[in-house]
């Protein structure tokens, strides 16, 4: 059995875990921050089970509704969802945050990819990382302009 295809994007935000966390799950605010994923939800809907339905809209993609399902939560550290089909793509997307001695927090943002078209995904995979570099780089500077 193959790997997964994976994309991984580090980033470091001057703030403490719970800071980046209430953002992260602000799922109704995603549309103020986020390059291309706005959401419908709010952040009490943050439990395992719970279908977080949103658009995707890039600059050079139309827009396409999603609907992710949370598989993994565990406040303040980690956040985990699912959304697509075995049948073509199905991406769990992580995010996990953790502590840095001087204050700040490092967000680990990477998504795994499974199903029948997962493979074709593999020669993309360093456009997604960049993308994924400019969505921490945006979830930073909404966190570190709350807090700051």
């Amino acid at each position: 059995m193959k790997e997964a295809p994976v994309v991984t994007a580090l980033t470091r935000i001057s703030a403490p875990v719970e800071d980046v966390w209430r953002v992260l799950v602000a799922f109704d605010q995603y549309a103020q921050w986020h390059p291309v994923l706005s959401l419908d939800a709010k952040p009490d809907q943050v439990v395992v089970g719970a279908e977080i339905p949103g658009r995707i809209a890039g600059d050079d993609t139309a827009e396409q509704d999603v609907t992710m399902r949370l598989v993994d939560v565990q406040a303040p550290r980690r956040l985990v969802w699912e959304g697509g089909s075995l049948d073509a793509i199905l991406g769990r997307h992580s995010f996990a945050l953790t502590p840095q001695p001087d204050g700040t927090t490092e967000l680990t943002d990477s998504e795994e990819f499974f199903g029948a078209a997962a493979a074709e995904l593999v020669p993309t995979l360093g456009q997604f990382r960049e993308e994924y570099s400019r969505y921490g780089a945006a979830l930073q500077a909404r966190v570190e302009g709350l807090s700051g």
